[in-house]
């Protein structure tokens, strides 16, 4: 499948919609690296990574709910200082 297909974006777009939304809601700074990719938002002492979870979760319809983004969420909002 070649790189330049309009589906290919979707990991890292939906990567950034929840970085963006864990910034927004939850207050915490990105922490940006090089590679988009790598970047991370630092929730309290942890940082989670919405770009890695993205690419994982439409990696496959089982991975689908092993990955939930809702999930990701949740989990990530605990640890708000």
């Amino acid at each position: 499948m070649p790189s330049n297909a309009p589906h290919s974006s979707y990991p890292g777009a939906t990567g950034a919609y929840l970085g963006a939304v864990l910034v927004r809601r939850l207050g915490c700074p990105w922490v940006l690296r090089q590679e988009t990719e790598r970047s991370q938002v630092r929730v309290g002492k942890r940082v989670w990574l919405p770009f890695l979870r993205a690419r994982r979760y439409m990696q496959s319809r089982e991975s689908l709910l092993e990955y939930s983004l809702t999930q990701f969420f949740k989990e990530a909002e605990r640890y708000r200082p």
